[in-house]
């Protein structure tokens, strides 16, 4: 038994934290369709039971819109504030975004509780308080619900991409690539043979560009790199601090449970992949 529960606590332990599927960093246009989604279905069935006429009555629901947005809002920025770089580079954890969830879902409580108290002035504050906690939990997990429904459906599509990619590139022949010249931030010119180059990596005020005959070192951001080898239009950013040659990838690695990976080709090298430009490199693939 004792075995068994430990199995389950590791197992619980994992799942919470690996990177969270979704993370959205225009955090205020989902705040903004929670909202509409919560105001349509107060409308529709008008749960807290609030007794004026039907015009001033959907005026009333408004404010529960607002305080949905609000609630989703504060928390979240907070949250993406204080994890700024697990955000940025796609580490941000389940367990983090279900502790998210949970905490906008009580500071929309607490929100909905006061603004019912504020149109019932009358009625007794526990019923009140009752009415506030049971019907908030019941909507947030039907937009919860419905949320992870279109996770889901994502999840399941951004599978079959990988797969059909990998598929691709397994049967790509590679195509000569053009010698490209970059400049650092102290005007030192340095020639890039893209036959050869791999991925360039932002260490600080320098970055280490590996390409298949070793690694070289010039003092320059990754910005400013990858607006210079932007026009080539097959080296791009894949991570905060990372741009690959995707002509010199073979393969896909990973899941978006635990993060994708790129394969450099006739390398022992991957390349991390984080969420946020992932649609740009299977866009890439894709075309």
């Amino acid at each position: 038994m004792a075995q068994y529960q430990m199995l389950l606590f590791h197992k619980i332990k994992r799942y919470l934290s690996a990177p969270a599927y979704t993370v959205n960093s225009n955090y205020h246009t989902v705040a903004l369709a929670l909202a509409v989604a919560v105001y349509l279905i107060l409308a529709v069935l008008q749960p807290f039971g609030i007794s004026e006429g039907a015009s001033i009555k959907y005026v009333y629901l408004l404010g529960f819109a607002v305080i949905t947005y609000v609630g989703s809002v504060i928390p979240t920025a907070i949250m993406y504030r204080v994890y700024k770089s697990e955000v940025e580079e796609g580490r941000f954890s389940k367990g983090k975004s279900i502790a998210l969830y949970f905490l906008s879902v009580l500071l929309i409580m607490i929100g909905n509780f006061l603004y019912f108290c504020y149109l019932s002035k009358n009625t007794p504050l526990l019923p009140v308080l009752w009415a506030a906690i049971w019907q908030t939990l019941i909507i947030s997990v039907l937009v919860f619900g419905v949320c992870l429904a279109f996770d889901n459906v994502r999840l399941q599509r951004e599978i079959e991409r990988v797969r059909l990619i990998n598929e691709r590139l397994s049967q790509k022949i590679s195509s000569p690539k053009p010698t490209l010249q970059i400049q650092s931030d102290k005007n030192t010119d340095l020639q890039i043979d893209t036959e050869c180059l791999l991925y360039i990596e932002s260490d600080k005020n320098y970055c280490r560009i590996t390409t298949a005959n070793g690694t070289s070192v010039l003092r320059s951001t990754l910005t400013t790199l990858e607006n210079q080898l932007k026009p080539c239009g097959h080296v791009i950013r894949c991570h905060r601090a990372f741009l690959v040659n995707l002509l010199c990838v073979e393969g896909i690695l990973g899941s978006a449970s635990s993060g994708y990976k790129l394969k450099i080709k006739e390398h022992d090298s991957t390349v991390p992949v984080s969420r946020t430009y992932i649609g740009d490199v299977l866009g890439y693939f894709e075309e």
